[in-house]
């Protein structure tokens, strides 16, 4: 049995064999296991020509084998809702330039005029990030994001790409949603699962050693949690001195001396 080396956080990163070679490795099923525990996998290769409704966020995988296949030709339109806009971060690529790339549309086509960049190829392990752009990623000009993977007949040469997507909108966010230090809101439930969703980062910058949503709080939640426990100390403080004034009222009654009644009526003597 293959013996499996535990991922770590360093820095804020999960970093690890399992990690670092998620796209790379030898063990497609065990990539898998271990991107889906933090994000929605899919697979481009299993949605060639669909629409994939954007709700969130989630993370794109070219194919489940550890190497792709010749003679590809797919395209995969992420879709989120009416107002919002798609984002992407390639997160790690190795395609042969010999007639394979990847490339990313910011509509719902494969028009020319749509086309981000040029198309993308060579290589990228996941620690550098060097196909990107300079506002952090690949950011659609609508609702709509279309992605073209193509190799040669024979290309079996690459292992394909990693990339992660999300929704997003721009301020004022909802409570539902993480305001990114670009001021772009993204699903909150897209914090501190390993992947840049903002363009920025910042959705990964304070994250506690652990993974999933929830392991920060913003700004505002902390406020607010400071505010309430500053109350609850003033409110409890002043039970406190009341009750003690209470107290002391008692021990002021107690130590009082007692009252002597005196009669003017004027003593006669007894009757006869």
């Amino acid at each position: 049995c293959e013996s499996v080396s535990a991922p770590v956080w360093v820095e804020g990163r999960l970093v690890g064999p399992d990690v670092d070679g998620l796209l790379l490795g030898s063990n497609p099923a065990q990539n898998a296991s271990m991107i889906h525990s933090f994000s929605p996998l899919d697979y481009m290769t299993a949605q060639c020509g669909k629409v994939l409704p954007v709700s969130g966020g989630g993370v794109l995988v070219s194919q489940p084998e550890s190497r792709y296949p010749g003679g590809l030709d797919c395209q995969l339109t992420l879709s989120a809702e009416s107002g919002k806009y798609v984002h992407v971060t390639v997160q790690a690529l190795s395609i042969d330039c010999d007639g394979d790339s990847l490339s990313i549309y910011r509509g719902g086509s494969v028009a020319l005029f749509e086309l981000l960049g040029s198309p993308i190829c060579g290589t990228s392990p996941p620690s550098q990030n060097t196909f990107t752009t300079e506002e952090g990623g690949y950011f659609s000009s609508t609702n709509k994001m279309t992605l073209h993977f193509v190799t040669g007949s024979s290309s079996t040469s690459g292992s394909g790409f990693k990339l992660s997507y999300a929704a997003y909108g721009r301020a004022p966010c909802s409570s539902s949603e993480f305001r990114c230090g670009n001021s772009r809101c993204i699903s909150a439930d897209l914090t501190c699962d390993l992947h840049d969703h903002c363009g920025d980062n910042s959705d990964e910058t304070s994250c506690t050693s652990g993974h999933g949503s929830g392991t920060s709080l913003s700004t505002g939640t902390i406020v607010g949690i400071s505010v309430g426990v500053l109350l609850a100390i003033i409110v409890l403080s002043a039970g406190v001195a009341y009750f003690m004034c209470l107290k002391r009222d008692d021990r002021t009654q107690g130590r009082k001396s007692p009252t002597v009644a005196y009669s003017t009526r004027k003593y006669r003597g007894p009757q006869v």
